[in-house]
């Protein structure tokens, strides 16, 4: 049985910064990369509970 280890993706603040994270979690669906749990805070957070 092969085990997967768990990865949690944690987006900050940043106001404009934080659109940043919608590439970052783009290429990571792109290469195949899903996270178990994604966590954030002031844009991050917005960002995280849309994805």
């Amino acid at each position: 049985m092969t085990h997967r280890p768990t990865l949690g993706i944690a987006l900050g603040s940043g106001s404009a910064r934080g659109w940043s994270h919608i590439g970052v979690l783009r290429a990571l669906t792109e290469a195949g990369i899903a996270p178990d749990f994604v966590a954030g805070c002031s844009m991050g957070a917005m960002v995280g509970a849309a994805f």
